[in-house]
């Protein structure tokens, strides 16, 4: 199938997601516009993505309706705020009617990726799903949900002294062995990440920047292929988002080492003792991984194929395609 011919249906089906509310009445994301993006992409026919679509919306559909397109004097203001969404969601689609993505998005990007770890990274991955759908409501629901669940996360004001890449990460993983936070959600595993002496001393060592992104997304990618964590897949899914991202932004190169310390609280909150190492997958070529994710009824696996084969039709490392064969094992 080819995914150019499945467009019309894609953007029929996020049409009528835009009434539903973007979380569970449980306070969990609705993964079905990203989910149905990245089947798409994955080269689902308009069958699957109708029933992908029905079966969805019968677990966890809840209205909304369409609020009126209305810009608002100060949308900064009600970033993680009360229950802005509906108010959020109309500026936005205003915004975007009056002006075009290429405008807004550098406007309104800066102000969100310092609160990148909305709703587990969910805030930036649906807004790269709905860039890459070109469907510009499901954008503007996309950066009001963002700004709704809007999570800083910053570096404690002390200095500490600056760790190379790999130095980082082998440290990471050790302090998360030590610490298993119990709180079900992941954006309150990170609050409570903050406060651990393991962030205190590594939120600011990693001088991150674009040239060590792909190596945290590597990295990322690597410990997910090793654990199917799920907090992990979610780093995996995010980075991919924010990547995707900054290529929209003006201040791409500011705004990425302002990113460390939520990457380091999202690992801290990933609960690793619970997710030990595990044999390799069994092998898989890229076609029927695929087509497992396709035929999939979860929203993560086809999430993650669907950036696993981006990344490594990026790059050609290895550590996507076991991510991907971890995936659907």
């Amino acid at each position: 199938m080819n995914p150019s011919s499945t467009i019309a249906c894609l953007h029929h089906l996020l049409d009528q997601g835009l009434r539903l509310h973007p979380e569970t009445p449980e306070g969990l994301t609705s993964h079905l516009p990203m989910a149905l993006q990245a089947l798409q992409a994955l080269g689902a026919d308009d069958a699957r993505m109708r029933a992908f679509a029905a079966g969805y919306d019968a677990r966890f559909a809840r209205d909304i309706g369409a609020p009126t397109p209305a810009p608002l004097p100060d949308w900064r203001a009600l970033r993680g705020q009360g229950d802005t969404y509906a108010a959020l969601r109309g500026h936005f689609q205003a915004q975007l009617a009056e002006r075009g993505i290429a405008a807004v998005l550098p406007e309104v990007l800066p102000d969100l990726f310092n609160g990148a770890a909305a709703a587990a990274f969910h805030g930036p991955i649906r807004a790269a799903h709905a860039l890459q759908a070109g469907h510009r409501d499901e954008l503007a629901c996309a950066l009001a949900y963002w700004a709704w669940r809007w999570q800083p996360v910053a570096a404690p004001a002390q200095p500490v002294a600056a760790l190379g890449f790999e130095a980082w990460a082998r440290s990471l993983e050790a302090a998360a062995l030590q610490w298993t936070p119990q709180a079900p959600l992941i954006s309150a595993r990170i609050r409570m990440a903050e406060q651990t002496p393991a962030f205190r001393a590594l939120a600011g060592a990693l001088q991150l920047d674009m040239a060590t992104l792909p190596q945290v997304n590597a990295w990322a990618a690597a410990r997910y292929a090793a654990t199917r964590s799920f907090t992990v897949l979610h780093i995996v899914t995010g980075l991919q988002a924010i990547e995707q991202l900054l290529a929209q932004s003006d201040e791409a190169a500011a705004v990425v080492p302002s990113l460390a310390p939520a990457l380091t609280a999202a690992y801290l909150a990933a609960r690793m003792s619970q997710w030990p190492d595990l044999p390799p997958p069994p092998q898989r070529e890229w076609l029927e991984i695929i087509m497992a994710a396709i035929a999939s009824n979860d929203d993560h696996v086809i999430k993650l194929v669907h950036v696993a084969r981006q990344r490594f039709v990026k790059t050609a490392d290895a550590v996507y395609h076991r991510a991907a064969m971890r995936a659907v094992s």
